[in-house]
């Protein structure tokens, strides 16, 4: 299957097969894929909807008004996507706007991202926060030190293999809403994603395929960071970002950031991203999302998702 998809990208990129993996992403950055090119990348995010989620609650805990439900449920054949569901306590089973989040690319996964899910939660939100594949609950093998080398040389930089994850990920957040909706009663048109460093990278590409999310918030995110070296195109956040819209975008990034660079990796994705787009730039590095931060964000959320 892996090769098949590549050998099927090749066969729509003629013209950049002889470029080396950084100079094609770069490619992309200037000029996205067309519309033809695009629609063939949507077949690879399709996934069975009838499959039973088999929902598992390993845990249950309470707060400061918060529940937090640790749980598990099938995704897709093979596919077991563990996640922290974060609701008030208050608004357990009613309908109410979700929000799927990705955690950045640690190893602890989901709770990488925990204080920001209670933070939204606290505002009235219910959060489903999921383990990416490799990471959290979901580690494998191919993935053991978690050390950027590590990481890059086994994951981001293997295009195939990077593609491979990018779309399970992608499949994960469609089952996700699903999820939401059949199994905890969320209203279907108030779901919005929330992407944190490596998850709004790939948030760009969910994004821009999951069409029932009503928002899009990315947040440290970037087209590739500095120790990558390129991508295939379905595989690149330049031939998607600027397909999220007409949904509300909002990109939230740091001026000394030192692993998505300002002026090649940021500014350029800024500028494919149609409106309705909110940018918002802080004087910080390569971290979580800031204390100060987090009300513009939440704030943010309930307008364009009320």
């Amino acid at each position: 299957m892996r090769k098949s998809i590549v050998l099927g990208l090749m066969a729509f990129a003629p013209v950049l097969v002889t470029l080396d993996a950084q100079d094609r992403a770069d490619e992309w950055l200037k000029k996205p894929v067309d519309a033809r090119i695009f629609e063939t990348y949507r077949t690879f995010f399709t996934y069975d909807k009838k499959l039973p989620f088999d929902t598992k609650t390993l845990d249950t805990t309470v707060v400061d008004g918060i529940s937090m439900e640790h749980l598990t449920f099938e995704s897709t054949p093979g596919n077991k996507v563990y996640a922290n569901l974060f609701e008030p306590v208050s608004m357990r089973g009613q309908k109410m706007r979700a929000i799927v989040m990705l955690h950045g690319g640690v190893a602890r996964g989901k709770d990488n991202v925990r204080v920001m899910a209670d933070f939204l939660a606290k505002s009235g939100w219910r959060v489903l926060a999921i383990d990416m594949p490799y990471f959290g609950e979901r580690k494998t093998d191919l993935i053991v030190s978690f050390t950027e080398a590590e990481k890059h040389e086994k994951l981001y930089n293997q295009e195939a293999t990077y593609l491979t994850w990018v779309t399970q990920v992608a499949k994960d957040v469609g089952r996700s809403v699903d999820f939401l909706v059949n199994e905890r009663a969320s209203d279907a048109s108030r779901i919005a994603l929330v992407g944190y460093s490596r998850g709004a990278q790939a948030g760009m590409i969910v994004g821009a395929v999951e069409k029932r999310l009503a928002a899009v918030a990315l947040l440290y995110g970037g087209h590739y960071d500095a120790k990558e070296t390129g991508h295939l195109a379905a595989a690149c956040g330049a031939n998607y970002i600027g397909r999220i819209a007409p949904r509300p975008l909002f990109l939230l990034n740091g001026t000394q950031d030192a692993d998505y660079d300002q002026a090649t990796q940021v500014e350029p994705l800024h500028r494919i991203a149609r409106n309705p787009k909110k940018i918002v730039w802080v004087e910080t590095g390569h971290v979580f999302p800031p204390e100060e931060t987090r009300p513009t964000i939440a704030k943010w959320l309930a307008d364009v998702v009320p």
